[in-house]
């Protein structure tokens, strides 16, 4: 096979990899990363990808990931040992010249080959020549720190030698060598070096990312480990098990890759339950060392101030937070809370317009998400648009988002609305008050008196439209641009609106690979951030399931209703008056099969009613859930000709005509 042949054979083996180590692939088993605390197995092998996910911590492992945490190798030793445990055969191209060249310097340095002498007689002839390269001394380690480290001059190869364990090193080329050869390290187990001090130390422990940025420390005053380019992991693995005694001082190098090194490690250490500081010693400079160089005795007093400093900084530390923690404590929450009832105390709810509903919903709407749903056409869209209107009356800002209706139609929702409330209040001929279709065909008006009349209807509405902003658009108005006007109209006008969104499901999608539900569960929830953040109301449209048509209303019946249960504030929902569950003579419920007899007989009913001009239908708004407040339901009478809602009139008490 070829060099990305071999590669995705070897990613294909996965699944045998983990088998052989004695996982049980068939289910969840213990997560593989070092830092992840893993009691009850999250992590499971992915065949179609293969790789291995942590639905817990979110590691996601593909076979040389796997293979890097078992042995610590690294770049060409990590490829060649899961190709040898394999048996994978890779064959190089003659055509391949970025391949050919690669063999060609490889070959050139003779780096892929080992001593074949043992590592304690190697490392002793490496540290006895290593008085024939002046590299050390270049790099400001003084004769005590070669010497208590056993550095080495490989005389062969022209690389100094960093033993890392008892058979592990690091061998850096000395001289202009292709940075892929730079290294030469030993196949099998690589250790990091100065690991074990962490153990033994009785002070706090440096961690830096070179070898020669760890001697650099040690030769300041410090003890020090490096991660090598092995990275991480297998530091983490190892404090894992062994838990230092003292601190650990993170610095790594100075640059983007070193800060972004240090983000991730210092969090996963964190995890561990861990002590940790991260200080810089580094001043302006890359790394120790080349401080080292520059300036010894900057590098020195950096080491000594960071180990002084420690234990201050981890106490400011722990002391931020605790106080941090504390704020999620009910008692430092109070005064604020206190003062916020006081604020809202003087400060009115948004009123519906409806006496019966405010007082369920104890005087209307407050900062929250809302939502209605009902079957098609039953009025819920008109019943949010009165609800709007009524607010804009009473001289509240309300912002409109309408994905299905263009602005005449809503403005000629409300025209026909006002026509039969002036027809109803003065007792005029009901001939009087028009329909949305005849405002927007040119029909409504044809006489002098029906001009008239509009006029005055237009008045009314004149009046209050000032309050309402609309915002029109099909499909590409999603919850972000909806966050976007709500900023800008408080921004501008300093009032803090009531959101009317029509309807949820056709809002535009956060991610058009999702599913629908899954797209709307994500619009609830921003919706719901949205309401809280601006500290307002959002009233918005839900359309329902259909096989809830011939059902009395409940939570399930709201179409792709998993957000919208759980987070929605109050929870509403429009049906037919008498489509609840009734009693027959003898006391029982009735059946599925009568009850949807007699909900159809109903529905055709009530759509009678629909088509007799002033005629209203009897519905029911009811308050599914309300988290802050009663449930209940309201009866309303609605007029489809006319747009119009109202709540029954009530009769009077016999001791009232008395």
């Amino acid at each position: 096979m070829n060099p990305e042949e071999s590669k995705e054979a070897a990613k294909n083996g996965l699944g045998t990899w983990l088998s052989a180590n004695g996982i049980n692939i068939s289910k969840n088993f213990s997560c593989l990363n070092p830092a992840h605390e893993d009691h009850n197995p999250s992590m499971s092998f992915d065949k179609r990808r293969n790789r291995c996910h942590c639905f817990s911590c979110g590691a996601d492992y593909d076979i040389f990931d796997v293979a890097q945490i078992q042995t610590g190798l690294s770049g060409r030793d990590l490829f060649n040992y899961v190709y040898q445990k394999l048996g994978i055969q890779v064959e190089y191209s003659s055509g391949n010249f970025r391949q050919e060249n690669k063999e060609k310097n490889f070959n050139a340095e003779n780096n892929n080959q080992e001593p074949q002498i043992d590592f304690a007689s190697f490392f002793k002839t490496c540290h006895e020549a290593v008085e024939k390269t002046d590299y050390w001394k270049k790099r400001g380690l003084s004769r005590k720190t070669i010497d208590a480290y056993k550095l080495g001059f490989w005389e062969e190869k022209n690389r100094f030698v960093i033993p890392t364990g008892e058979a592990s090193y690091n061998a850096r080329a000395i001289g202009d060598v292709d940075k892929k050869f730079r290294y030469l390290k030993p196949k099998g187990v690589y250790e990091l070096f100065n690991l074990r001090a962490v153990e033994t130390a009785e002070e706090p422990v440096f961690v830096v990312e070179g070898e020669i940025d760890a001697l650099s420390v040690i030769e300041a005053g410090g003890i020090a480990v490096a991660l090598g380019s092995s990275g991480s992991m297998k530091f983490l693995e190892y404090v894992k098990h062994f838990q230092p005694k003292k601190p650990f001082i993170i610095s790594l190098d100075n640059d983007e890759a070193g800060r972004e090194g240090s983000r991730k490690l210092c969090a996963e250490l964190e995890k561990l339950g861990i002590e940790f500081a991260e200080i810089s010693i580094t001043g302006d400079c890359k790394d120790a060392n080349e401080l080292l160089v520059k300036d010894r005795e900057a590098l020195v007093q950096n080491v000594r101030g960071a180990k002084e400093n420690v234990l201050l900084i981890l106490e400011q530390q722990k002391n931020q937070e605790l106080e941090e923690y504390t704020t999620t404590s009910a008692a430092w929450g109070l005064s604020d809370f206190i003062h916020e009832i006081e604020n809202r105390y003087k400060r009115d709810c948004i009123s519906t317009g409806f006496k019966n509903a405010d007082s369920i919903l104890d005087g209307g709407f407050y900062s929250g998400l809302y939502i209605i749903g009902a079957i098609s056409s039953l009025g819920k869209t008109t019943l949010a648009l009165q609800i709007a209107d009524n607010a804009a009356k009473a001289g509240r800002d309300v912002l409109v988002f309408s994905l299905e209706m263009g602005r005449q139609e809503l403005t000629a929702k409300s025209l026909s609305r006002i026509s039969f409330e002036r027809t109803k209040n003065w007792k005029l001929d009901i001939r009087n008050a028009t329909t949305t279709r005849n405002l927007l065909n040119g029909n409504a008006v044809q006489t002098k008196e029906q001009a008239q009349f509009m006029n005055e209807a237009l008045k009314d509405y004149a009046a209050y439209a000032g309050h309402l902003y609309y915002h029109i658009g099909i499909g590409d108005i999603g919850v972000d641009k909806i966050k976007e006007v709500i900023a800008k109209h408080i921004r501008i006008t300093g009032n803090k609106p009531l959101v009317v969104i029509d309807y949820l499901q056709i809002l535009a999608p956060f991610d058009m690979r999702a599913t629908d539900k899954q797209n709307t569960d994500k619009a609830v929830v921003e919706l719901k951030r949205a309401s809280r953040d601006f500290d307002i109301p959002v009233f918005a449209i839900s359309s329902f399931n259909r096989e809830n048509y011939t059902s009395p209303v409940n939570i399930a019946s709201f179409k792709e209703s998993g957000a919208i249960e759980y987070t929605s504030d109050v929870l509403m929902a429009l049906q037919y008056k008498g489509m609840d569950f009734q009693k027959n003579a003898e006391g029982r419920y009735e059946d599925e099969k009568a009850r949807t007899a007699r909900i159809l007989a109903l529905r055709v009913e009530q759509e009678k009613q629909a088509e007799i001009p002033g005629k209203m239908q009897n519905l029911q708004l009811k308050i599914l859930k309300n988290r802050n407040g009663r449930k209940g339901s309201v009866d309303l009478d609605f007029c489809p000709m006319f747009n119009y809602f109202e709540e029954p009139k009530q009769k009077e008490p016999e001791w009232v005509k008395k």
